[in-house]
C-alpha cells in the first residue's frame, strides 16, 4: 500500500510539474505629464500654437512589463492647467489636445488664467476615446501629447503648464 501510495504522489507531482499555467498580474499605475506651454505677446493677431510631449510606456514603473502587456483599462483621465505666469487677459480662442491622431478634448475661448488659478480639471470620459486610448496604449511604447490651435495674448507673453493625469491598470501575462 505504501508502493502505491508513494507512485501516486510521484505520478500527480510529474503531472502537476508537466503543467505550467502563466501568471497574470494586474498593476495600477499613474502617469503624469506636463506640456510646457509659451505664448509670446500677440499684439491683437491670434498665434498658432503647437506644442507636443511623448509618454514612453517603456520607461518608470512598466519597463520591466512593457512587452508583457496584454491590456490596458484607463481608469480615469484628465488634464488641468498649472503653473501660469504672464498676461491674465491671454485665452486660447480655439485648439484641440490629441494622443497621437485622437482628439481628446476641444478648447475654445479658454481664459488660461482663470482656469490654472481656479484649478479647473477637465475630465476625460468620452468611451470611445478612452477605448482608442487603451489601445495606443497597449499596441505602442510610446504616444505622442499634443496641443495645437490659437492663442491670444496681446497684453503680454505667457507661460503654463498642461498637466495630464492618466489612471490605468495593466493586465500583465508572467
Amino acid at each position: 500500500m505504501k508502493k502505491v501510495t508513494l507512485l501516486m504522489f510521484l505520478g500527480l507531482l510529474v503531472v502537476s510539474c508537466g503543467k505550467f499555467e502563466l501568471l497574470e498580474l494586474e498593476i495600477n499605475n499613474d502617469l503624469t505629464e506636463n506640456i510646457e506651454v509659451s505664448v509670446p505677446q500677440t499684439f491683437g493677431v491670434t498665434d498658432a500654437i503647437d506644442f507636443a510631449k511623448t509618454i514612453d510606456l517603456s520607461a518608470g514603473d512598466f519597463a520591466e512589463y512593457v512587452d508583457k502587456i496584454t491590456a490596458i483599462e484607463i481608469t480615469a483621465f484628465n488634464y488641468k492647467f498649472t503653473e501660469f505666469t504672464g498676461n491674465a487677459n491671454g485665452t486660447i480662442p480655439s485648439g484641440v489636445l490629441k494622443f497621437d491622431d485622437v482628439l481628446v478634448s476641444t478648447i475654445n475661448n479658454l481664459n488660461i488664467s482663470q482656469a490654472a488659478n481656479n484649478e479647473t480639471v477637465f475630465q476625460i470620459t468620452d468611451p470611445t476615446v478612452i477605448s482608442k486610448l487603451e489601445n495606443i496604449f497597449l499596441n505602442n511604447n510610446s504616444t505622442v501629447i499634443t496641443l495645437t490651435g490659437t492663442a491670444l495674448s496681446d497684453d503680454g507673453p505667457m507661460d503654463f503648464k498642461i498637466e495630464v493625469n492618466i489612471s490605468l491598470i495593466a493586465t500583465i501575462k508572467e
